[in-house]
């Protein structure tokens, strides 16, 4: 090879090194490139995310706006605002009755999973308690295999170590290779055993269960116990038609209330206010509670196995009036119920 061919195999690495290291570069553009729109794309996500729930609260807003002009023209009409507050009060009867079911419903949930963790518990101990009970006995029927095995292994070396005459050669060689066969049961006993230990070991701190939430059959009692005081808190002001206003409240705004007079509305306070006194009277029948909610149980059917609420169409009507507290969702009861 003459010098000039020599002199381009030198400058042949250095001529392809650039080429390299711009290629290299790019790619880490392309790369860089690529997390940039990935991260443009996540910011415009949030960005659209943010502006819908902009609009959202400027409606919402708007609406607040809207009913506080409509409050303020109910309520700068002297003619006008003991309507005004009738209808809330109506709807301060209906906060009322939801607020006692939903306490109900959260007092008997937290009663029925105390009573169904302890259940569950006292089940496992007693489960866990019958197989330590096992794993004893078996533990000690393996101890007592493994030092026969033992015993069996000693007398046999004691065995051969009086053997020490020629005469005895051929007789010692069959008893060694018994005795290597005996070490491996002795052996296999002593594994067995200490698996045995082991297991014992793991069972005595076996941790408690987890609890995996209420049952079937618990959700039905609370949810039927429910339903059963929301007829009764029904039953208590249908009869003087509050019942039914307080559910018409709910459902219309402050500008379409009309309750006759400036003292049709007087008394009409009067009476919402002995009515919301008189619920209190009503949180003390837990006998009746619990015979309604044994009613209700014994006539209301279930779409399958797994449901916690009952069919609307199967549940017997209350007394005052027929209504159908489920199906007319009375003081937000469906909300209320467990799933």
């Amino acid at each position: 090879m003459n010098i000039p061919e020599k002199l381009s195999v030198l400058r042949l690495p250095a001529l392809g090194r650039p080429e390299e290291d711009e290629q290299e570069r790019l790619l880490k553009l392309f790369w860089n490139r690529a997390e940039l729109k990935k991260e443009l794309q996540g910011l415009d996500e949030q960005l659209h995310n943010l502006r819908n729930r902009l609009k959202q609260q400027e409606s919402a807003n708007a609406r607040l706006q809207e009913q506080q002009e409509q409050l303020e023209a109910v309520l700068g009409r002297p003619s006008r605002a003991p309507d005004a507050l009738v209808h809330f009060a109506l709807r301060g009867l209906w906060r009322t009755c939801r607020g006692q079911l939903e306490q109900l419903a959260e007092d008997l949930r937290r009663q029925r999973q105390d009573k169904e963790r302890k259940r569950q518990l006292a089940e496992f101990q007693a489960d866990r308690a019958e197989r330590l009970k096992l794993a004893a006995t078996r533990l000690a029927e393996v101890d007592g295999v493994a030092a026969a095995e033992q015993a069996r292994l000693a007398e046999g070396e004691r065995r051969l170590a009086r053997m020490k005459g020629f005469w005895h050669y051929f007789r010692r060689r069959e008893l060694e290779f018994e005795l290597g066969a005996q070490r491996a049961r002795v052996a296999a006993s002593a594994r067995q055993l200490e698996d045995m230990r082991e297991a014992l070991r793991t069972l005595e701190k076996e941790p408690w269960p987890e609890f995996a939430g209420l049952s079937v059959e618990g959700r039905r009692v609370v949810n039927l116990t429910v339903i059963a005081h929301a007829q009764l808190l029904y039953e208590r002001l249908a009869p003087a038609g509050l019942a039914a206003q307080a559910r018409l409240a709910m459902n219309r705004g402050v500008t379409e209330a009309r309750f006759g007079t400036r003292q049709d509305c007087l008394n009409r306070l009067d009476e919402i206010e002995r009515a919301i006194k008189g619920l209190d009277s009503v949180e003390s029948m837990a006998s009746e509670l619990r015979d309604r909610a044994e009613k209700l149980r014994a006539s209301v059917g279930w779409r399958n196995r797994e449901d916690v609420v009952p069919t609307p169409s199967t549940l017997p009507p209350s007394a005052s009036g027929g209504a159908n507290v489920l199906l007319d969702d009375y003081w937000d009861v469906y909300r209320i119920l467990l799933r």
